[in-house]
């Protein structure tokens, strides 16, 4: 299986720090594990304290099929991420020489 990189660009229902707390909570990262998923980038909007980005590497698909599945709506705001409006990347690597 491919490896993919899914960039999550969302808005923010707390603060940033609030919301990387949860995200490097135990179970948290314990969750991304046993998903094959780790998280290599939180970052802060500059200007924008209430917009965030997040970059996954993960197998292809994973991230991307339990992020929109509507059960899952609940477990993502947990976090303080608004599930509206996010905007989804997704990335792979097809140089074969890279």
């Amino acid at each position: 299986m491919a490896t993919e990189i899914t960039v999550l660009d969302f808005k923010l229902s707390n603060t940033f720090s609030e919301y990387c707390t949860h995200m490097n909570a135990p179970e948290q990262q314990k969750m991304f594990r046993e998903m094959g998923v780790k998280t290599f980038y939180i970052g802060e909007c500059i200007g924008d304290s209430k917009r965030a980005t997040v970059m996954f590497e993960g197998p292809e698909n994973v991230l991307y099929n339990i992020f929109i599945s509507p059960e899952t709506k609940p477990i993502v705001e947990a976090s303080g991420h608004i599930y509206e409006e996010t905007k989804i990347t997704r990335w792979k690597n097809n140089c074969p020489n890279c």
